[in-house]
């Protein structure tokens, strides 16, 4: 059986379905063929005989602008991880830099080492998106008191949905070529359209280091439940615990509010002691959470004639 085949068969069980606890262990194979495929790399790129990577063409200097109605709410996914051809990919903005324009699975060196991440490159016009964790509500009991400056890496080498956090170290590296993070939910099902959705400048709040317990800080834009604010200022908590919102906190001198509409504390994006259905992180057993790093491309915005209709609302 060729490398190639292999990977595949790997990669779409554990990318798609993850490790889970009393489930099947799938990772231990999964980072052998990982292992291989990253070490079967030179300074020539993967051999001939062994190539089974998708490139992207160095010559193209700009993503394709064209997008169906489709890729606003949900990302079409290369089953393979693709690798960077004549360039260092150290997050998914360099991939997106050099031609890349779809989401899925892409080989990233951070400057200690390879490994593969999911990337969100056309929900959001020119920004490009590291996932570095997600995690479904039925396992939040691992996350819960697990705050995001805490070393817990989770299925760090099989990017999935349901049980996934880069280690410290790798979030660290990513969150140092980033300007921005966002926190969403359910994005499988769900894509991108900016409802339950909160992005800030890693500058304003650091969810790698921050520790803190209902302080205000800066968001560029966050909805809760269809509560919209725009460049407002919410109260996080990240201490002890998971990084998260009370949308309930009445005591906060905040200027976003969402307590209409909330259940006795209600967290928002982690932790989750109090859950409301009304909110699609906590909708039901299956919904999941995701926490992203992110940049975008600096250069002058394109014309929104050919991006999908509401992709540039909150920009």
């Amino acid at each position: 059986m060729g490398l190639s085949v292999v990977v595949s068969g790997y990669l779409l069980l554990a990318l798609s379905m993850g490790t889970l606890p009393g489930e099947a262990d799938t990772s231990a194979a999964t980072d052998q063929v990982l292992k291989r495929l990253l070490q079967s790399r030179n300074t020539e790129g993967i051999s001939a005989s062994r190539k089974p990577r998708q490139t992207l063409n160095p010559q193209r200097s700009r993503r394709d602008t064209s997008a169906s109605v489709e890729d606003c709410h949900s990302c079409g996914r290369n089953p393979m991880p693709i690798f960077a051809d004549n360039y260092t990919a150290r997050t998914c903005l360099d991939h997106m830099e050099h031609g890349a324009s779809r989401c899925g699975y892409y080989v990233i060196d951070d400057g200690r080492e390879s490994y593969v991440v999911f990337c969100d490159i056309n929900t959001e016009i020119d920004f490009a998106w590291t996932l570095i964790e997600s995690f479904a509500l039925k396992h939040n009991s691992f996350v819960k008191r697990k705050a995001l400056y805490v070393d817990w890496p989770l299925n760090e080498n099989s990017p999935n949905w349901y049980m996934y956090r880069l280690s410290l170290g790798r979030m660290t590296r990513i969150r140092g070529h980033s300007i921005y993070w966002r926190a969403t939910c359910e994005f499988l099902s769900a894509g991108i359209d900016h409802r339950d959705y909160v992005r800030a400048k890693v500058a304003d709040v650091d969810p790698l280091t921050y520790k803190g317990q209902g302080s205000c800080k800066t968001v560029e834009y966050i909805n809760i439940r269809g509560h919209v604010g725009v460049r407002m200022t919410a109260p996080f908590w990240n201490y002890d615990g998971h990084m998260h919102m009370d949308s309930s906190y009445l005591g906060s001198s905040c200027s976003f509010k969402a307590n209409s509409g909330a259940v006795s504390k209600e967290d928002n994006w982690g932790y989750y002691g109090a859950i409301n259905s009304k909110f699609r992180c906590t909708a039901h057993a299956d919904s999941t959470t995701q926490y992203w790093m992110g940049d975008y491309v600096k250069r002058q915005r394109r014309s929104t004639s050919t991006a999908c209709k509401g992709r540039d609302k909150v920009y």
